[in-house]
């Protein structure tokens, strides 16, 4: 991720930021209520991230979730 790419939720930053240390693709495009996706490459699975969650716990938690799920892949 770029510098100018960053979510505004610190709570779901921190999760992005998991699981591109995990090795899953991290993509920015705003479109509507989405910020972006994380994306498994192998098995070419992905997780939308929304703009503004309801809840950040649970938001940052779903991307942790999936980047477990999805470690064994990358």
């Amino acid at each position: 991720m770029a510098i100018g790419d960053r979510h505004q939720k610190k709570d779901v930053e921190a999760a992005l930021k998991r699981a591109e240390q995990a090795g899953l693709k991290v993509t920015h495009k705003k479109n509507g209520h989405t910020w972006g996706l994380v994306i498994c490459c192998p098995c070419n699975s992905s997780h939308r991230v929304d703009c503004t969650p309801r809840n950040t716990g649970n938001a940052a938690n779903r991307i942790d979730q999936f980047t477990e799920r999805h470690r064994t892949c990358a």
